[in-house]
Protein backbone atom coordinates (compact mmCIF):
# COMPACT_ATOMS: atom_id res chain seq x y z
CA UNK A 1 0.00 0.00 0.00
CA UNK A 2 1.00 3.57 -1.33
CA UNK A 3 -0.47 5.78 1.56
CA UNK A 4 1.87 7.27 3.68
CA UNK A 5 0.08 9.95 5.88
CA UNK A 6 -2.53 9.09 9.24
CA UNK A 7 -4.40 10.50 11.72
CA UNK A 8 -5.41 8.79 14.68
CA UNK A 9 -8.59 9.96 16.31
CA UNK A 10 -9.08 8.58 20.22
CA UNK A 11 -11.98 9.07 22.79
CA UNK A 12 -11.95 7.86 25.85
CA UNK A 13 -9.64 7.42 28.64
CA UNK A 14 -6.46 6.75 29.64
CA UNK A 15 -6.09 2.99 28.15
CA UNK A 16 -7.10 4.00 24.67
CA UNK A 17 -5.12 7.04 25.08
CA UNK A 18 -2.19 4.28 25.65
CA UNK A 19 -3.28 2.18 22.68
CA UNK A 20 -3.49 4.94 20.27
CA UNK A 21 0.20 5.12 20.99
CA UNK A 22 0.95 1.62 20.34
CA UNK A 23 -0.30 2.11 17.19
CA UNK A 24 0.97 5.21 16.88
CA UNK A 25 4.69 4.11 17.21
CA UNK A 26 3.76 1.20 14.90
CA UNK A 27 3.05 3.24 12.01
CA UNK A 28 5.73 5.78 12.38
CA UNK A 29 8.46 2.76 12.56
CA UNK A 30 6.89 1.70 9.16
CA UNK A 31 7.85 5.51 7.63
CA UNK A 32 4.32 6.92 7.72
CA UNK A 33 4.07 10.66 8.79
CA UNK A 34 1.36 11.42 10.94
CA UNK A 35 -0.91 14.59 10.55
CA UNK A 36 -3.12 16.58 12.84
CA UNK A 37 -6.52 16.55 10.82
CA UNK A 38 -8.96 13.80 9.07
CA UNK A 39 -8.50 15.74 6.10
CA UNK A 40 -5.40 15.44 5.82
CA UNK A 41 -4.80 11.52 6.63
CA UNK A 42 -4.31 8.90 3.64
CA UNK A 43 -5.63 6.29 6.95
CA UNK A 44 -7.38 7.36 9.56
CA UNK A 45 -8.03 5.17 12.70
CA UNK A 46 -10.92 6.16 15.03
CA UNK A 47 -10.41 4.44 18.49
CA UNK A 48 -13.76 3.97 19.78
CA UNK A 49 -15.35 4.45 23.46
CA UNK A 50 -18.64 3.39 24.58
CA UNK A 51 -18.77 4.59 28.43
CA UNK A 52 -21.80 6.84 27.75
CA UNK A 53 -24.47 7.28 24.30
CA UNK A 54 -22.30 10.95 24.54
CA UNK A 55 -19.21 8.80 23.48
CA UNK A 56 -20.57 6.60 20.91
CA UNK A 57 -22.31 9.77 19.37
CA UNK A 58 -18.49 11.07 19.18
CA UNK A 59 -17.80 8.18 18.14
CA UNK A 60 -19.75 7.99 15.22
CA UNK A 61 -19.33 11.57 13.84
CA UNK A 62 -15.57 11.24 13.71
CA UNK A 63 -16.20 8.12 11.51
CA UNK A 64 -19.08 9.58 9.26
CA UNK A 65 -15.81 12.64 9.24
CA UNK A 66 -13.49 10.36 7.98
CA UNK A 67 -15.65 8.68 5.36
CA UNK A 68 -16.03 11.37 3.14
CA UNK A 69 -13.25 11.07 1.56
CA UNK A 70 -13.78 7.73 -0.53
CA UNK A 71 -9.62 7.76 -1.11
CA UNK A 72 -9.23 7.36 2.72
CA UNK A 73 -8.15 4.71 4.27
CA UNK A 74 -10.50 4.24 7.22
CA UNK A 75 -9.69 1.55 10.29
CA UNK A 76 -12.32 1.75 13.60
CA UNK A 77 -11.15 0.09 16.57
CA UNK A 78 -12.25 0.38 20.27
CA UNK A 79 -14.88 -0.08 22.94
CA UNK A 80 -18.04 0.80 21.06
CA UNK A 81 -17.33 -2.01 18.23
CA UNK A 82 -16.65 -4.35 20.61
CA UNK A 83 -20.18 -3.91 23.36
CA UNK A 84 -22.01 -4.67 20.48
CA UNK A 85 -24.60 -2.14 20.36
CA UNK A 86 -23.55 -0.61 16.92
CA UNK A 87 -25.08 -1.91 13.68
CA UNK A 88 -22.25 -2.23 11.20
CA UNK A 89 -25.12 -0.66 8.71
CA UNK A 90 -23.84 2.38 10.14
CA UNK A 91 -19.97 1.91 9.12
CA UNK A 92 -20.30 0.88 5.91
CA UNK A 93 -17.52 2.12 4.18
CA UNK A 94 -14.98 1.56 6.99
CA UNK A 95 -11.90 -0.87 5.53
CA UNK A 96 -11.55 -2.70 8.87
CA UNK A 97 -13.30 -2.87 12.23
CA UNK A 98 -10.66 -4.27 14.36
CA UNK A 99 -11.09 -5.85 17.90
CA UNK A 100 -9.36 -4.48 21.17
CA UNK A 101 -6.93 -7.31 21.65
CA UNK A 102 -5.38 -6.57 17.98
CA UNK A 103 -5.10 -3.03 17.86
CA UNK A 104 -1.53 -3.37 18.02
CA UNK A 105 -1.72 -5.05 14.52
CA UNK A 106 -3.41 -2.26 13.08
CA UNK A 107 -0.27 -0.91 11.29
CA UNK A 108 0.70 -4.22 9.76
CA UNK A 109 -3.23 -4.97 8.97
CA UNK A 110 -3.13 -1.87 7.17
CA UNK A 111 0.59 -2.66 5.01
CA UNK A 112 -0.70 -6.43 4.72
CA UNK A 113 -4.28 -4.92 3.40
CA UNK A 114 -6.09 -7.87 5.05
CA UNK A 115 -6.42 -8.84 8.24
CA UNK A 116 -3.64 -10.56 10.19
CA UNK A 117 -4.18 -13.33 12.52
CA UNK A 118 -2.94 -13.34 16.09
CA UNK A 119 -3.16 -14.72 19.79
CA UNK A 120 -3.65 -11.24 21.03
CA UNK A 121 -2.36 -8.99 23.71
CA UNK A 122 0.18 -6.49 23.58
CA UNK A 123 3.40 -7.55 21.92
CA UNK A 124 5.27 -4.56 22.59
CA UNK A 125 6.03 -1.15 25.44
CA UNK A 126 5.85 2.42 24.25
CA UNK A 127 9.10 5.02 23.66
CA UNK A 128 6.99 7.90 23.81
CA UNK A 129 3.53 9.94 24.59
CA UNK A 130 2.95 12.24 22.34
CA UNK A 131 1.83 15.60 23.34
CA UNK A 132 1.94 14.64 27.52
CA UNK A 133 4.24 15.01 29.92
CA UNK A 134 2.88 12.30 32.10
CA UNK A 135 3.05 9.18 30.21
CA UNK A 136 0.43 6.59 30.51
CA UNK A 137 1.25 2.89 31.15
CA UNK A 138 -0.94 0.14 30.83
CA UNK A 139 -0.49 -2.42 32.87
CA UNK A 140 -3.52 -4.57 32.97
CA UNK A 141 -7.06 -4.97 30.84
CA UNK A 142 -10.49 -6.02 31.35
CA UNK A 143 -12.68 -6.09 34.26
CA UNK A 144 -14.21 -8.57 37.06
CA UNK A 145 -16.82 -6.35 38.35
CA UNK A 146 -20.52 -6.44 37.19
CA UNK A 147 -21.56 -2.47 37.95
CA UNK A 148 -25.09 -2.38 36.49
CA UNK A 149 -24.51 0.59 34.40
CA UNK A 150 -21.40 -0.63 32.56
CA UNK A 151 -20.79 -1.80 29.06
CA UNK A 152 -16.35 -1.48 29.38
CA UNK A 153 -16.45 -4.69 31.04
CA UNK A 154 -18.68 -6.13 28.10
CA UNK A 155 -16.07 -4.38 25.73
CA UNK A 156 -12.81 -5.27 27.65
CA UNK A 157 -13.75 -9.01 29.35
CA UNK A 158 -12.43 -10.59 31.96
CA UNK A 159 -9.24 -8.52 33.88
CA UNK A 160 -5.88 -9.56 32.61
CA UNK A 161 -2.53 -8.24 33.68
CA UNK A 162 0.74 -7.81 31.68
CA UNK A 163 3.63 -9.68 33.11
CA UNK A 164 5.39 -7.37 35.37
CA UNK A 165 9.13 -7.66 33.36
CA UNK A 166 7.74 -6.14 30.48
CA UNK A 167 5.98 -3.11 32.51
CA UNK A 168 9.25 -2.28 34.40
CA UNK A 169 11.28 -2.73 31.07
CA UNK A 170 8.93 -0.42 29.34
CA UNK A 171 8.80 2.14 32.44
CA UNK A 172 13.07 2.16 32.36
CA UNK A 173 12.90 2.90 28.43
CA UNK A 174 10.11 5.87 29.41
CA UNK A 175 12.92 6.99 32.47
CA UNK A 176 15.41 7.46 29.84
CA UNK A 177 13.87 8.99 26.86
CA UNK A 178 13.02 12.20 29.89
CA UNK A 179 9.65 11.67 30.59
CA UNK A 180 8.96 12.91 34.39
CA UNK A 181 5.97 11.31 35.21
CA UNK A 182 4.60 7.66 34.54
CA UNK A 183 1.44 6.84 35.53
CA UNK A 184 0.15 3.35 35.59
CA UNK A 185 -3.45 2.77 33.82
CA UNK A 186 -5.98 -0.26 33.60
CA UNK A 187 -9.43 -0.92 32.98
CA UNK A 188 -9.66 -1.86 36.53
CA UNK A 189 -5.99 -0.97 37.90
CA UNK A 190 -6.67 -2.58 41.06
CA UNK A 191 -6.86 -6.25 39.92
CA UNK A 192 -2.91 -5.85 38.59
CA UNK A 193 -1.49 -9.50 39.42
CA UNK A 194 -4.89 -11.23 40.46
CA UNK A 195 -4.36 -13.73 37.68
CA UNK A 196 -0.91 -13.80 38.03
CA UNK A 197 1.43 -16.35 39.58
CA UNK A 198 3.56 -15.83 43.00
CA UNK A 199 3.03 -11.99 44.72
CA UNK A 200 2.71 -9.75 41.35
CA UNK A 201 0.05 -7.76 43.16
CA UNK A 202 -0.09 -3.60 42.62
CA UNK A 203 1.66 -2.92 45.47
CA UNK A 204 4.71 -5.27 44.48
CA UNK A 205 4.50 -3.31 40.92
CA UNK A 206 4.48 0.02 42.66
CA UNK A 207 7.56 -0.85 44.80
CA UNK A 208 9.80 -2.49 41.85
CA UNK A 209 9.11 0.44 39.58
CA UNK A 210 9.93 3.08 41.96
CA UNK A 211 13.38 1.47 42.18
CA UNK A 212 14.08 2.81 38.70
CA UNK A 213 16.75 5.41 39.26
CA UNK A 214 16.20 8.90 37.73
CA UNK A 215 14.96 12.16 38.74
CA UNK A 216 10.76 11.20 37.75
CA UNK A 217 7.53 10.67 39.92
CA UNK A 218 5.02 7.62 40.06
CA UNK A 219 1.08 8.25 39.35
CA UNK A 220 -1.69 5.55 39.86
CA UNK A 221 -5.05 5.92 37.94
CA UNK A 222 -8.45 5.12 38.60
CA UNK A 223 -8.79 2.56 41.16
CA UNK A 224 -11.38 1.03 43.19
CA UNK A 225 -12.00 1.62 46.73
CA UNK A 226 -12.03 -2.17 47.67
CA UNK A 227 -8.36 -2.69 45.93
CA UNK A 228 -6.61 -0.02 48.14
CA UNK A 229 -5.47 -2.66 50.92
CA UNK A 230 -2.88 -2.10 53.80
CA UNK A 231 -0.01 -3.01 51.38
CA UNK A 232 -1.00 -0.62 49.07
CA UNK A 233 -1.27 2.45 52.12
CA UNK A 234 2.13 1.63 52.67
CA UNK A 235 3.79 2.47 48.95
CA UNK A 236 2.06 5.87 50.06
CA UNK A 237 3.79 6.02 53.30
CA UNK A 238 7.22 4.81 52.06
CA UNK A 239 7.72 5.37 48.70
CA UNK A 240 8.93 8.98 47.81
CA UNK A 241 8.05 8.82 44.33
CA UNK A 242 4.57 7.78 44.50
CA UNK A 243 2.22 11.02 44.28
CA UNK A 244 0.05 11.06 46.89
CA UNK A 245 -3.05 11.05 44.83
CA UNK A 246 -5.83 8.54 44.80
CA UNK A 247 -8.60 8.60 42.29
CA UNK A 248 -11.35 6.29 43.57
CA UNK A 249 -14.92 6.18 41.85
CA UNK A 250 -17.53 6.39 44.52
CA UNK A 251 -20.50 6.83 41.80
CA UNK A 252 -22.96 7.93 44.57
CA UNK A 253 -23.02 8.23 48.35
CA UNK A 254 -26.65 6.75 49.08
CA UNK A 255 -27.05 2.84 49.68
CA UNK A 256 -29.77 2.08 47.57
CA UNK A 257 -28.27 3.77 44.86
CA UNK A 258 -25.44 2.05 45.38
CA UNK A 259 -27.32 -1.54 45.63
CA UNK A 260 -28.80 -0.58 42.60
CA UNK A 261 -25.53 0.02 40.70
CA UNK A 262 -24.54 -3.14 42.00
CA UNK A 263 -21.32 -1.60 43.63
CA UNK A 264 -20.06 -3.55 46.29
CA UNK A 265 -19.74 -1.08 48.81
CA UNK A 266 -22.66 0.73 51.00
CA UNK A 267 -21.52 4.73 52.17
CA UNK A 268 -20.32 4.07 55.52
CA UNK A 269 -17.81 1.48 53.62
CA UNK A 270 -16.67 3.85 51.93
CA UNK A 271 -16.01 6.81 54.78
CA UNK A 272 -14.21 3.70 56.64
CA UNK A 273 -11.60 3.43 53.74
CA UNK A 274 -11.06 6.85 53.00
CA UNK A 275 -10.48 7.49 56.71
CA UNK A 276 -8.47 4.47 57.01
CA UNK A 277 -6.16 6.44 54.66
CA UNK A 278 -6.42 10.05 55.84
CA UNK A 279 -4.72 8.64 59.14
CA UNK A 280 -2.15 7.50 57.95
CA UNK A 281 -1.62 10.41 54.81
CA UNK A 282 -3.24 13.23 56.29
CA UNK A 283 -2.09 15.32 53.09
CA UNK A 284 -3.39 12.98 50.21
CA UNK A 285 -5.50 14.34 47.56
CA UNK A 286 -9.03 12.06 46.96
CA UNK A 287 -10.23 12.74 43.40
CA UNK A 288 -13.56 10.88 42.33
CA UNK A 289 -16.21 10.01 39.47
CA UNK A 290 -20.28 10.95 40.49
CA UNK A 291 -23.16 9.63 38.99
CA UNK A 292 -26.32 11.67 38.67
CA UNK A 293 -29.59 10.68 38.13
CA UNK A 294 -29.30 6.63 38.46
CA UNK A 295 -32.98 5.14 38.16
CA UNK A 296 -34.83 5.81 41.47
CA UNK A 297 -32.24 8.85 42.42
CA UNK A 298 -34.70 10.76 44.62
CA UNK A 299 -34.37 13.95 45.78
CA UNK A 300 -33.45 12.53 49.12
CA UNK A 301 -31.13 9.99 48.09
CA UNK A 302 -29.46 13.04 45.84
CA UNK A 303 -29.13 14.65 49.74
CA UNK A 304 -27.33 11.50 50.81
CA UNK A 305 -24.99 12.12 47.86
CA UNK A 306 -23.97 15.83 48.76
CA UNK A 307 -23.85 14.90 52.12
CA UNK A 308 -21.03 11.97 51.86
CA UNK A 309 -19.34 14.44 49.56
CA UNK A 310 -19.03 16.91 51.90
CA UNK A 311 -17.67 14.42 54.62
CA UNK A 312 -15.26 13.13 52.16
CA UNK A 313 -14.36 16.35 50.91
CA UNK A 314 -12.21 15.42 47.53
CA UNK A 315 -10.37 17.97 45.42
CA UNK A 316 -11.48 17.02 42.36
CA UNK A 317 -14.86 15.51 41.42
CA UNK A 318 -15.73 13.86 37.69
CA UNK A 319 -19.63 13.81 37.30
CA UNK A 320 -21.64 12.20 34.51
CA UNK A 321 -25.24 11.67 34.29
CA UNK A 322 -26.46 8.42 34.14
CA UNK A 323 -26.93 6.67 30.09
CA UNK A 324 -28.66 3.92 29.54
CA UNK A 325 -26.47 1.28 28.10
CA UNK A 326 -27.31 -1.60 25.55
CA UNK A 327 -26.11 -4.91 27.09
CA UNK A 328 -26.20 -3.76 30.77
CA UNK A 329 -28.61 -4.79 33.61
CA UNK A 330 -29.40 -0.65 34.40
CA UNK A 331 -30.91 -1.15 30.74
CA UNK A 332 -34.23 -2.64 31.94
CA UNK A 333 -34.69 0.09 34.53
CA UNK A 334 -37.01 2.91 34.46
CA UNK A 335 -34.93 5.76 34.27
CA UNK A 336 -37.47 8.35 36.19
CA UNK A 337 -35.04 10.93 36.36
CA UNK A 338 -35.55 13.68 33.69
CA UNK A 339 -32.65 15.53 31.86
CA UNK A 340 -32.90 18.68 33.20
CA UNK A 341 -32.47 17.08 37.01
CA UNK A 342 -29.70 15.43 35.90
CA UNK A 343 -28.16 18.41 34.76
CA UNK A 344 -29.40 20.62 37.99
CA UNK A 345 -27.85 18.25 40.19
CA UNK A 346 -24.75 17.83 37.96
CA UNK A 347 -24.26 21.49 38.16
CA UNK A 348 -24.82 21.72 42.46
CA UNK A 349 -22.31 18.64 42.93
CA UNK A 350 -19.75 20.63 40.72
CA UNK A 351 -20.47 23.90 42.72
CA UNK A 352 -19.91 22.01 46.09
CA UNK A 353 -16.51 20.36 44.10
CA UNK A 354 -15.03 24.04 43.48
CA UNK A 355 -15.43 24.95 46.98
CA UNK A 356 -13.57 21.75 47.90
CA UNK A 357 -10.66 21.55 45.49
CA UNK A 358 -10.05 25.63 46.71
CA UNK A 359 -9.91 24.14 50.98
CA UNK A 360 -7.81 21.61 49.61
CA UNK A 361 -5.11 23.94 47.82
CA UNK A 362 -5.12 26.01 50.80
CA UNK A 363 -3.60 23.68 52.84
CA UNK A 364 -0.31 23.96 50.90
CA UNK A 365 -0.40 27.53 50.21
CA UNK A 366 3.00 29.34 51.35
CA UNK A 367 4.46 25.57 51.62
CA UNK A 368 7.65 24.65 48.78
CA UNK A 369 6.52 21.58 46.90
CA UNK A 370 7.28 19.71 43.90
CA UNK A 371 5.57 21.00 39.99
CA UNK A 372 5.76 18.89 37.07
CA UNK A 373 5.84 22.02 34.47
CA UNK A 374 3.16 21.15 31.37
CA UNK A 375 4.68 21.46 27.65
CA UNK A 376 1.99 23.40 27.21
CA UNK A 377 1.30 26.99 28.57
CA UNK A 378 -2.14 28.68 29.43
CA UNK A 379 -4.27 31.68 27.70
CA UNK A 380 -3.34 34.00 30.38
CA UNK A 381 0.61 33.03 29.61
CA UNK A 382 1.77 31.75 32.36
CA UNK A 383 3.32 28.14 32.57
CA UNK A 384 0.83 25.28 34.34
CA UNK A 385 1.86 22.10 36.01
CA UNK A 386 0.48 19.81 38.25
CA UNK A 387 1.28 19.07 42.21
CA UNK A 388 2.07 15.27 43.41
CA UNK A 389 -1.48 15.71 44.83
CA UNK A 390 -2.96 16.96 41.52
CA UNK A 391 -3.54 20.58 42.35
CA UNK A 392 -2.99 22.61 39.09
CA UNK A 393 -0.07 25.49 39.64
CA UNK A 394 -0.01 28.65 37.29
CA UNK A 395 3.26 29.80 37.03
CA UNK A 396 5.58 33.00 35.87
CA UNK A 397 9.17 31.46 34.19
CA UNK A 398 10.76 30.65 31.12
CA UNK A 399 9.74 28.09 28.66
CA UNK A 400 12.74 26.11 29.31
CA UNK A 401 11.04 25.01 32.89
CA UNK A 402 8.37 22.83 30.68
CA UNK A 403 8.90 19.34 31.03
CA UNK A 404 10.70 19.94 34.38
CA UNK A 405 10.32 18.62 38.02
CA UNK A 406 11.04 21.72 39.87
CA UNK A 407 10.46 22.98 43.36
CA UNK A 408 8.04 26.44 43.91
CA UNK A 409 6.71 28.35 46.93
CA UNK A 410 2.14 28.05 46.40
CA UNK A 411 0.59 31.45 47.01
CA UNK A 412 -2.94 31.81 45.92
CA UNK A 413 -4.42 34.58 43.92
CA UNK A 414 -7.98 35.03 43.20
CA UNK A 415 -8.87 31.26 43.90
CA UNK A 416 -6.09 30.50 41.85
CA UNK A 417 -2.89 28.53 42.91
CA UNK A 418 0.23 29.76 42.05
CA UNK A 419 3.99 29.03 42.23
CA UNK A 420 6.74 31.09 43.22
CA UNK A 421 9.87 30.04 41.43
CA UNK A 422 13.58 30.15 43.70
CA UNK A 423 15.92 32.79 42.38
CA UNK A 424 17.97 30.46 40.20
CA UNK A 425 15.32 29.42 38.17
CA UNK A 426 14.35 33.19 37.68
Amino acid sequence: MDKQTFCIKTLGCKVNQYESQVIREGFMKRGYIEVTTINQADICVINTCTVTSKSDSKSLRLIRNALESKDRYVVVTGCMIEAGGIELARLKGVRFIVRNKDKYRIPEIVEEGHKVEGTGGQRAGIDGFKGHNRVFVKVQDGCNNACSYCRVRIARGRSRSRPLGDILSECRGLVRNGFKEIVLSGICLGSYGKDLAGDAGLSRLVSEICKIKGDWRLRLSSIEPKDIDGKLIHQFQTQSRLCRHLHMPFQSGDNYILKGMNRPYTRMGYLKIIDRIKKVIPDIAISTDMMVGFPGESEKRFQNTINFIKAVSPMRIHVFPFSKRKGTKAYDYRDDVSSLTKKERGDRLLSIARDSALRFSKRFVDREIRVLVEEKGTAEGYLQGYTDTYIKVYIEGPDSLKGQLINLRLTLTNSKVCGILPLYLV
